[in-house]
C-alpha cells in the first residue's frame, strides 16, 4: 500500500503540474475525466444508500458542463441553463419509464450528482482559460494552496490537536490542525503575491481572500465529503489511487474552493 502511494505521488504530482502548465485544452480533458471519475465514485455513494442515480444521464451532463466551461462565451448563459432544464426533465422522464423503486432517491441522486461534482469541479477548466487570459497563475496557486493546507493540517494535528472539530463526522481533524492549515493556505498566497508570481491583475486583498477560501472553505469542502463518506458508510469514495483512496477524496478540498474563486473572480472582484 506504502509503495502504491508513493508511486501515485511521485507520479500524479507532477503529472499535475506539468498540466496545469500546459492548460487549455490539456488541463480541460484531465479535469474533465477527474469529473467523470468522481462523479461515479459519487454515484456509488448513493448506491450504498439504496439509491440507483442515471449514470449515464449524469456522465453525459459531465461533457456539456465541461464543454460550457471550456468555449463560454460561445455557449451563452442562457444555452447552459436551458442544457440543465434539459437535464432535469429528461431524468424525470426517464425515471417514469423505467419501473425501479425509490424513483424519488434516483432522481434526486442522480441531479445531486450534476450539481456536486461538474458543475462545482468544472469551475477548475474556467480557471485556467482565465489565467490564460489574463496572464495570471490563480491555478497553480490555488491547487498548492490546498496542498500546503492539507499537509499542515495533517502534520500539526497529529502532533497537538487534541480538541477535534466535528468527531461524528471525521474523527482526525482538530482544531490546532485546522488554524495550521489556514495559515499554510495564506502563506503560499502572500508568498506568490509578493513575489509577483500570482499575477498583476490582483491585488493583496485578492491574494488574502483566496487564501481564506482554501484555508477555510477547502477545509470545509473535505467535512463534507466526509460526511458522506460516513453516511454511506465507508473510508474512502473509491481505490483507484492506492493508498490516497478515490479521486473524490483527493479533489474534495477543490470542490468547494475552486467554484468560490471562481464566482469571486466573476462576480465579486472589482465591485
Amino acid at each position: 500500500m506504502m509503495k502504491g502511494r508513493n508511486l501515485v505521488v511521485l507520479i500524479g504530482i507532477p503529472s499535475w503540474l506539468f498540466l496545469i502548465w500546459k492548460g487549455d485544452l490539456y488541463y480541460s480533458i484531465f479535469i474533465l475525466i477527474c469529473m467523470a471519475l468522481a462523479l461515479g465514485e459519487f454515484y456509488s455513494l448513493m448506491e450504498e444508500k439504496g439509491a440507483k442515480p442515471l449514470r449515464w444521464m449524469g456522465m453525459a451532463a459531465t461533457v456539456f458542463i465541461a464543454d460550457y466551461y471550456y468555449v463560454q462565451p460561445a455557449i451563452t448563459p442562457h444555452e447552459m441553463l436551458g442544457g440543465i432544464i434539459l437535464i432535469i426533465i429528461l431524468t424525470c422522464i426517464w425515471e417514469l419509464f423505467s419501473k425501479k423503486e425509490n424513483s424519488g432517491q434516483n432522481i434526486a441522486a442522480t441531479l445531486a450528482g450534476i450539481m456536486f461534482v461538474p458543475v462545482l469541479l468544472g469551475t477548475a477548466i474556467d480557471i485556467r482559460q482565465f489565467d490564460l487570459l489574463m496572464s495570471t497563475q490563480l491555478t497553480l496557486v490555488l491547487v498548492l494552496s490546498v496542498w500546503a493546507c492539507d499537509t499542515a493540517a495533517f502534520i500539526f494535528g497529529t502532533l497537538y490537536g487534541k480538541k477535534k472539530i466535528f468527531p461524528s463526522v471525521s474523527p482526525k481533524k482538530s482544531w490546532v490542525g485546522s488554524v495550521a492549515g489556514l495559515i499554510a493556505a495564506m502563506a503560499v498566497f502572500l508568498g506568490f503575491y509578493y513575489q509577483d508570481w500570482l499575477g498583476s491583475y490582483f491585488s493583496l486583498k485578492d491574494a488574502i481572500v483566496f487564501g481564506l477560501i482554501t484555508g477555510v472553505f477547502g477545509q470545509i469542502g473535505d467535512l463534507a465529503e466526509s460526511l458522506l463518506k460516513r453516511d454511506a458508510g465507508v473510508k474512502d469514495t473509491g481505490t483507484l489511487l492506492a493508498g490516497h483512496g478515490g479521486v473524490l477524496d483527493r479533489f474534495d478540498s477543490l470542490i468547494f474552493a475552486m467554484p468560490l474563486a471562481y464566482l469571486y473572480v466573476h462576480f465579486i472582484m472589482h465591485y
